[in-house]
């Protein structure tokens, strides 16, 4: 199982309270089965509510489909149970956020990945998601902002201190989350036909120190 690594606060923005989170790294069952009893009937409800927002979404996969990025459900076709048993040798590293009983916000890391920049390893970003409660959607505010950012910070800390790699992650993003990758100050390498189509983009060392550093103060 994996190892408690910290416990700091969220602030949840339906109550204004300050809520404790933990991480935790590796890849357990348990935590793979809680996100995805959670996520899904989240995204169950969130469907209901398109479809009542859209009806023609209800009859027209077409008008369907264009509505689900503005409901936070570009990944809606993601099963977190497939990925988990395809991703579980060693060069994946699995983290999980949870708070209230409920998982907050997961990341998956491959390693190593060679840099764009130099060469040099560094790790690569496979999966990144947060909750369904915590995106933005239609008359509806997020529970809890920036837990994808609080485990891309933990997972450059943890690449850096137990993997020995330079500070430095690349990933290639879902078109709804570009502007967050350069709003960090990642590297845009455009699209890779590889990868269907995917925008590239690589966090440079000043960067992914930067946020490695968050990881001891969030």
């Amino acid at each position: 199982m994996g190892a408690l690594m910290s416990e700091p606060t969220l602030k949840c923005r339906h109550t204004g309270q300050q809520v404790p989170y933990q991480i935790h790294q590796g890849l357990a069952p348990m935590y793979v089965f809680q996100l995805n009893e959670q996520w899904d009937a989240e995204k169950r409800q969130i469907l209901r509510q398109l479809m009542a927002d859209v009806p023609a979404a209800a009859e027209d996969p077409n008008v369907l489909f264009d509505q689900l990025p503005a409901y936070g459900l570009t990944d809606f076709h993601w099963s977190w149970l497939d990925k988990a048993f395809a991703f579980r040798s060693d060069d994946y590293h699995w983290f999980f956020l949870s708070a209230q009983g409920r998982i907050q916000a997961t990341c998956v890391i491959y390693h190593p990945k060679e840099s764009r920049l130099d060469g040099e390893r560094i790790f690569y970003i496979d999966y990144v998601a947060s909750a369904y409660w915590n995106r933005d959607r239609p008359n509806y505010v997020k529970q809890f902002g920036s837990v994808s950012r609080i485990l891309i910070a933990h997972a450059s800390h943890f690449a850096i201190n137990q993997l020995g790699y330079r500070p430095g992650f690349c990933l290639h993003s879902l078109p709804t989350a570009e502007g967050y990758y350069r709003y960090l100050g990642m590297i845009d390498y455009d699209v890779d036909a590889e990868k269907e189509n995917l925008r590239y983009f690589e966090a440079p060392p000043e960067i992914a120190g930067k946020l490695a550093g968050e990881a001891h103060h969030v």
